[in-house]
């Protein structure tokens, strides 16, 4: 029996026996790839919404505001300053305390951290900066948040202008921010529990009880004292 003979293709090169050029299904499975590749990529990558609905909402609120008044609200800090937030528990700067949920488990900022990619905590982060920053209405000493006004202006001010109120300044918004959850920090600035960069610890460290107290009394009132 007379052995196959390769047909070729047009131009007179070797191919299969239909005809087509060697190596023709090897590139279409390599198309075929690459295209269920993207489709599969366009799939998976989620929104900065459909993050922060599955792993932020539940502490921090819809849109970031938070309705636990020791959480703190996020929505209308810049980027930078929630990649920063989220950096420093990735890097250990700063150390997550578990919080339960409404069905009884428990979860923490390294948790979420963990779960996000580089390009998800950008994603995230451009998703909250692009809501509003909406200050909580709380009770406050008018008395004490005028001293607390003079205090920031000497110490914080440079870092944290207009009393901490301005997004584009890269830090976490002050302003309007939950009382318990500031107060917590400011102990847990005091005791070390948090670290704080060198420039602001020089700052921090000249400021007396009652300056702390001052201060927090200005944060809460969002400036309207």
């Amino acid at each position: 029996m007379p052995s196959r003979i390769p047909t070729g293709d047009h131009k007179g090169r070797a191919g299969d026996h239909k005809g087509r050029p060697y190596g023709y299904g090897r590139r279409c499975v390599g198309l075929a790839l690459f295209i269920a590749s993207c489709l599969a990529s366009s799939i998976v990558a989620e929104t900065g919404e459909q993050l922060a609905d599955r792993l932020c909402v539940d502490c921090h609120g819809e849109f970031g505001r938070s309705e636990t008044k020791d959480i703190p609200s996020i929505g209308g800090f810049s980027e930078f300053a929630i990649m920063d937030l989220l950096e420093s528990y990735r890097l250990g700067f700063r150390k997550a305390r578990a919080i339960t949920l409404d069905d009884g488990s428990e979860n923490d900022m390294q948790q979420v951290v963990d779960a996000l990619s580089d390009e998800e905590i950008e994603t995230v982060a451009v998703y909250y900066s692009a809501q509003e920053w909406r200050p909580h209405d709380q009770v406050f000493d008018a008395e004490l948040a005028r001293r607390g006004a003079a205090i920031h202006s000497r110490k914080c001010g440079k870092c944290h202008p207009k009393g901490g109120s301005v997004p584009d300044a890269d830090h976490a918004l002050l302003a309007g921010q939950w009382r318990d959850y500031l107060a917590r920090e400011l102990r847990n600035f005091t005791s070390g529990k948090r670290r704080m960069a060198d420039k602001m610890k020089k700052k921090f460290d000249t400021l007396s009880e009652s300056d702390k107290a001052a201060l927090l009394e200005l944060y809460v009132s969002a400036g309207d004292y």
